[in-house]
């Protein structure tokens, strides 16, 4: 099941978790995305309010996934920078 979380539960998270995070999330958007296509060609063949609202459900859930996989490769990236940051003092300690 996919991990839910704020900015505080972002510091715990290692970058592994990070990584799983965003590959089960990915995994969620792809479902979505062809539920979507199922839904938009429902509509498109009955163009009726019900088909209307499950297609428009379906892209807000998808853009909800995407604003949390902005936020999973926001602090990844930050988590990685830290990292190779620490590794560049760590190989480099008469430079600092």
């Amino acid at each position: 099941m996919t991990r839910r979380f704020n900015d505080k539960n972002f510091i715990s998270l290692s970058v592994d978790e990070l990584a799983n995070t965003i590959n089960e999330e990915s995994s969620e958007e792809r479902n979505m995305l062809n539920t979507f296509s199922k839904a938009m060609n429902n509509f498109a063949s009955e163009r009726s309010l019900e088909s209307c609202l499950e297609a428009l459900n379906a892209s807000m859930q998808i853009a909800n996934i995407r604003g949390k996989l902005v936020e999973c490769y926001e602090h990844y990236a930050r988590l990685l920078e830290r990292e190779v940051m620490r590794l560049r003092k760590n190989e480099n300690p008469a430079k600092t």
